[in-house]
């Protein structure tokens, strides 16, 4: 198929198959509350707005939304296409890749092996990555409050030969610049310090990080719909990724190809809207970890001088984030809400899909909304934010 039939193939399937998507009806499933036995303390419309908002302004070609309270779903709801070439909606078991919130779950991986004194956080890299043998030394909990100081992978995806993490942490260890401050006197946002986490995890483990992750979360927790990408693996309801086009007519194009082995433990995931909200659950109810190491993981990251992570943040573009923390695989929010209680949340963005997973655990509530395009302005992420957590949020300053 020549480049000129095949856009015109995707703009039919758009045209046709998702006609409705961009008029009046797009496909809305399980629009109302799903558990009335446990009241919502939000309103249901106001979702059902943001996400009619989001599908006509063509943010995406298909978001799933579930939301918990108190460890039961009270909110599910799924508008437009999960493969707009197919016409096949987006339904309550669609799997989306969820880039960065597979962060979260390496950090667990971890901690699971701490737990099992397979390894201590406080381990210096080295002992498990000699390849690191003569750079600075950096601790496992650096890596994971990203504090390390690890400049972000120099390597181009289409040369690239590393199938695992561990292959592709020995590339890291050759790079020009391996750092871009001392390790423990800053902070900055790097996937390279998971890309490092994810080869430890598979040094101690002795197994792929899609098999280390089976054994030591997704089964014992039952995360059935949540796992490792592998490429070549045929998943059940996998929604396809898009990026957004500029052509009128034409509002979407299929996303570029990224190798999620590569991604692997700083992005590598997939899952489903409803398992990433149990997943949460699970987390911060004390399911899965030992209150000292849940107190580890939700701690906020410190410098080696004692001083939070967030009093010195390495790029001045990450300013804005004020004084939210970064704890292990996660960010700690106590500045939005009326009475600093923490909001547990991460974003993930992945080429073709954008994710949200958020936990307000002082009032039991937690969302997680998958989108099947590249992250961008018109996505319903803030106006989520503030509907399902209008209770506990600070009061929006009114513009005289």
């Amino acid at each position: 198929m020549s480049l000129s039939q095949r856009r015109q193939f995707l703009k039919t399937g758009i045209l046709s198959a998702g006609a409705a998507m961009y008029g009046g009806s797009h496909l809305a499933t399980s629009a109302a509350p799903i558990n009335p036995v446990v009241p919502a303390p939000f309103e249901s419309n106001t979702l059902t707005n943001a996400l009619d908002k989001a599908i006509s302004s063509r943010a995406a070609p298909g978001i799933a939304l579930s939301v918990w309270h108190k460890g039961a779903e009270v909110y599910s709801q799924q508008v437009g296409y999960a493969n707009l070439e197919t016409g096949t909606p987006v339904n309550k078991d669609s799997i989306f890749r969820i880039g960065s919130l597979s962060k979260q779950f390496t950090a667990a991986m971890l901690l699971k092996l701490a737990e099992s004194e397979a390894l201590q956080l406080d381990d210096p890299v080295k002992k498990y990555l000699p390849y690191f043998a003569t750079k600075e030394s950096f601790s496992i909990r650096e890596l994971l409050q990203h504090t390390a100081g690890i400049h972000d992978a120099d390597v181009d995806p289409r040369t690239i030969k590393a199938t695992n993490q561990i292959e592709l942490a020995q590339l890291i260890a050759k790079q020009k610049k391996v750092f871009d401050f001392a390790p423990g006197t800053a902070w900055l946002y790097s996937n390279s310090n998971y890309f490092l986490a994810g080869a430890i995890i598979e040094h101690v483990t002795s197994k792929s990080l899609t098999d280390a992750g089976k054994a030591l979360l997704f089964d014992p927790l039952k995360l059935s719909k949540t796992s490792f990408d592998v490429a070549q693996r045929i998943v059940p309801y996998r929604a396809a990724g898009y990026a957004l086009s500029e052509e009128a007519n034409l509002p979407f194009t299929n996303a570029g190809y990224e190798d999620m082995v590569l991604n692997g433990a700083a992005g590598g995931m997939i899952s489903n809207a409803s398992d990433l909200c149990r997943w949460h659950h699970l987390l911060l109810s004390g399911a899965v970890f030992s209150p000292e190491s849940l107190a580890q993981l939700m701690a906020p990251g410190l410098l080696r001088n004692k001083r939070k992570a967030s009093t010195n943040r390495f790029s001045p573009n990450d300013k804005m984030m004020g004084s939210v923390d970064y704890g292990l695989g996660l960010l700690i929010d106590h500045e939005s809400t009326s009475d600093q209680s923490a909001i547990i949340h991460h974003h993930g963005g992945v080429m073709g899909f954008a994710s949200m997973l958020v936990s307000h655990p002082a009032s039991g509530l937690t969302y997680a909304c998958l989108c099947n395009a590249d992250t961008n302005p018109k996505l319903p992420f803030r106006e989520l934010r503030r509907a399902i957590l209008t209770s506990v949020l600070k009061p929006v300053p009114v513009k005289s």
